[in-house]
């Protein structure tokens, strides 16, 4: 038969209020720490390494030259070529860009043609995704995108285009 000692049932209550305080405390770190992550997150913009962009743009286009800038103020390696207007017609030509899809510049990164003022969310994506497309393309000149004065008016919608089929791929 053991014995209890007077002493033991306070210092048990004290043992197990501190216990569960540490245990709860650490719970609420860990949620704290892992809020908004989930094990199938995908790498962002900032983490991933982007390859060259060649950027093919007119001299004649100002917001080119700012969204070069958007670019490079994100980490990433831009080789510009500068080209009269129609040799940037023949370009979208030869990359298969139809012309519903043009704005005034058109990069090419890892094999896939990007086609405006593309946010460099949308890039990330097909870089990480690598879907089997062509390329992407923000047509026009909208508002508010990248290289863009202004404020959005509503979602940039970014299309893909594979072989002769568009559709949306994000928006955003």
């Amino acid at each position: 038969m053991v014995r209890k000692r007077k002493g033991n049932k306070k210092s048990n209550i004290l043992l197990y209020s501190i216990v569960a305080s540490v245990i709860t405390i650490l719970l609420a770190l860990v949620v704290v720490l892992n809020q908004g992550s989930t094990n199938s997150e995908k790498p962002t913009f900032t983490s991933i390494a982007y390859p060259v962009v060649k950027l093919y743009r007119t001299s004649l286009c100002d917001c080119c030259g700012k969204y070069e800038g958007y670019l490079k103020s994100r980490g990433v390696q831009v080789q510009t070529v500068m080209m009269d207007p129609q040799g940037l017609l023949d370009m979208r030509k030869k990359l298969g860009i139809p012309s519903q899809l043009f704005s005034c510049h058109t990069s090419v990164l890892d094999g896939y043609f990007v086609e405006g003022h593309v946010p460099l969310e949308a890039i990330s994506n097909l870089l990480v995704e690598r879907p089997d497309v062509d390329g992407i393309a923000l047509p026009g000149m909208p508002q508010g995108s990248p290289g863009m004065d202004g404020s959005k008016t509503g979602p940039l919608k970014i299309y893909s285009k594979t072989g002769d089929s568009i559709t949306i791929f994000m928006e955003l």
